[in-house]
């Protein structure tokens, strides 16, 4: 709930200081001049200004004010030029009260500071009054703590749905675009409903709006699968990366694990006993098997005699078949390597062919249209037939024989479409060839080092003295020690990523659980009732103001896309007058606060109206909009800023009770 109490704004000029300062009540309060230009607008945006909603106006900060707030204000016939300004607004929230200043010209504080007393404006100075800062229009201010728009979102008792954003994040609906739906200003906001919202980045916002202010719950439904299918993206991921860990760490040490998933899915309670470790090369084997045969290797090395003259020969021959595996692995590198070029140029050249098919796609399909639009304007071109000759065009450049025919647009795209899925297909299976390739060079380039090391170790051997210890055993012995302690590490980095994988597991099942307890699609009976009543309020109201561009009001629908009102699945606005486009938005804008109250929904339960006879909407029109707003008495609060340029409109004011309106005329200029 809002309630704005009192209003106070203060122009420091040259000559002298310029005030507005008037009290609100619930109700209807009129804000009136008898001219255009006194600063009724002006007033208005100030409440638009201390509540950080002047984007609904088309701009942020201090350059929606008007110039009697930053440059010069005129008394009479004389411009003074302006000093400082600031303005107050004092509001409630049905317990609470607090004042809000914001500076509009200050040399030593920033328009986007604003200060909160935590009191009534009579009592801010008291000793016994706290403040808090607050900054607004700057990264996170509805969000975090210091932002103002958090503080004014705890204050309202409003709690704001998080909605997904055009590049996909979810953030908070923002309280601007709520508020857009309750205070309409002069320049745009009269042009259509909604038309003062401003653009932030949310989809569908209108319609998220709507689902908002009356407290829909496919609102919530919506959000609950938005949240999900966020949360389904993320598991995924990391489902994804864990598995790409482990496939990086089994390279190393020449393995590959079996039976480990790689998609998220629910596992099985033997899924631990059942993962298997195995050799990628040579024989596979176990790799428990092959840490017992490397055990094995090193205790034959430990019979060896360690001296060089106990073993030349052995080493000779040892280098030499050393040296011919250090061939057949350069030259099987050296084939990988070529294939995985060609694979390579294989992905770039299907990607190529996959946009150009893609684009043939678009061009068909506009074609299509095109030819579609061409028949129905009687077109020969696109009943295929040369302007010229009146002869029948084919789609290809080849001679025809034999009665073969030519495909037709439709067929085509089916054609192009077809092949667009193969070379998907295609593609993915040459990525995973390529994944495949570069995994098996890596694991040749690793052996390759350590062959290289060993026949150093040889070499050095061969060319050392007789009694010299053999270098190229101990090598072999620390190699093997090295090697098993890096299948033992390799197990144990196992058991842990297996017990992560149990964990993303637990919350894969969570996540299916939560999917399955929501409710279907569409829209529930609930919702369905306060659709109803919002058309029931709205094609009310509309006969109220005696709208009368459609002359049967009861075939007005509320679209199922956005809430909005519409006459053959066509947006109302389209058949409707200037004037009658008036009506409508203060039908709808009424309706949304008459169904918010009768069905408990998030309405702030205050309205902004700017000059709401526009195009010359006449009096008994305007009186039975009043009427309206005086029948919701206290529940609601109505602020309306009015010129009254005629005996009319005049007369329809005049006429309400003074106890049911809170008139403020302000006379020759609204800053005294």
């Amino acid at each position: 709930m809002l309630r704005i109490n009192r209003l106070k704004i203060e122009i420091i000029a040259t000559n002298r200081t310029y005030q507005f300062d008037e009290n609100f009540r619930a109700g209807l309060n009129i804000i009136a001049s008898d001219d255009n230009t006194r600063g009724k607008s002006s007033v208005l945006i100030a409440i638009y200004y201390c509540l950080g909603f002047e984007a609904i106006i088309g701009g942020l900060n201090e350059k929606v004010l008007t110039s009697a707030y930053k440059t010069q204000i005129e008394d009479k016939e004389t411009s003074w030029p302006v000093l400082e300004s600031g303005v107050y607004l004092e509001i409630g929230n049905g317990s609470d009260i607090v004042t809000i200043y914001r500076a509009a010209k200050h040399e030593n504080r920033n328009s986007k500071l604003m200060t909160v007393y935590f009191s009534g404006l009579d009592d801010i100075y008291n000793g016994d009054t706290n403040c808090e800062e607050y900054y607004v229009h700057m990264p996170n201010s509805a969000t975090n703590k210091k932002g103002f728009h958090t503080f004014l979102e705890n204050f309202l008792n409003i709690e704001l749905p998080l909605v997904p954003a055009t590049d996909g994040v979810e953030r908070k609906l923002y309280l601007q675009l709520v508020f857009a739906s309750m205070f309409i200003e002069q320049k745009n906001g009269w042009s259509g409903i909604y038309s003062g919202m401003p653009y932030l980045a949310i989809k569908n916002a209108k319609k998220r709006v709507t689902e908002f202010v009356l407290g829909l719950e496919t609102f919530e439904n919506e959000r609950k699968r938005n949240e999900l299918l966020n949360k389904e993206r993320y598991q995924k991921e990391q489902w994804k990366n864990l598995y790409s860990d482990m496939l990086s760490l089994q390279s190393r040490v020449q393995c590959y694990v079996k039976n480990i998933p790689q998609a998220p899915e629910i596992l099985s309670d033997e899924f631990e006993e059942n993962i298997a470790i195995v050799r990628s090369v040579g024989e596979n084997i176990g790799v428990d098997e092959w840490i017992v045969q490397l055990q094995g290797e090193h205790e034959a090395l430990k019979t060896i005699r360690p001296r060089v003259i106990d073993n030349y020969d052995e080493l000779q021959t040892e280098l030499q078949e050393v040296e011919k595996v250090i061939d057949q692995n350069s030259c099987e590198q050296n084939e990988i390597q070529q294939e995985l070029a060609i694979t390579t140029r294989k992905i770039g050249e299907i990607n190529k062919n996959i946009e150009v098919i893609k684009q043939d796609i678009v061009n068909n399909k506009d074609a299509l249209r095109l030819k579609k639009l061409g028949s129905e304007l009687e077109s020969g071109v696109f009943r295929e037939i040369c302007p010229t000759c009146s002869q029948k065009i084919q789609d290809s450049l080849l001679p025809i024989q034999h009665g073969t025919n030519i495909m037709s647009i439709e067929e085509t795209i089916n054609h192009l479409s077809a092949q667009k899925d193969m070379f998907e297909y295609a593609l993915k299976y040459e990525k995973n060839k390529k994944q495949e390739l570069a995994e098996v060079l890596e694991r040749i380039r690793t052996a390759q080092m350590q062959l290289y090391r060993l026949a150093k170790s040889l070499r050095r051997d061969l060319y050392s003295i007789d009694e010299d210890l053999s270098e190229t055993i101990i090598y072999k012995r620390m190699s093997i020690e090295h090697n098993i302690q890096e299948l033992e590490d390799f197990k144990q980095k196992i058991v842990v990523m297996a017990e992560k994988f149990r964990e993303l597991s637990n919350k894969w099942k969570e996540l299916l659980t939560e999917k399955a307890q929501l409710p279907e699609k569409g829209v529930k009976e609930e919702d369905k009732n306060k659709i109803a009543k919002l058309k029931s309020h709205f094609i009310s109201n509309l006969e109220k103001y005696e709208y009368t561009s459609i002359s049967n009001v009861n075939a007005i629908d509320i679209s199922d896309d956005n809430y909005l009102p519409i006459i053959d699945k066509f947006d109302m606005k389209f058949d409707s007058s200037a004037s009658d486009n008036i009506r409508a938005i203060w039908a709808y804008t009424m309706a949304l606060l008459q169904t918010s109250n009768e069905c408990a929904g998030n309405h702030s339960g205050v309205l902004i109206f700017d000059e709401p006879a526009q195009h010359s909407i006449g009096a008994h029109d305007t009186k039975a909009f009043f009427d309206s707003i005086l029948k919701l008495s206290d529940r609601c609060q109505v602020i309306i800023g009015i010129t009254i340029n005629n005996a009319d409109i005049r007369k329809v004011i005049s006429e309400i009770e003074d106890d049911k309106c809170n008139l403020i005329n302000i006379g020759e200029k609204a800053f005294v």
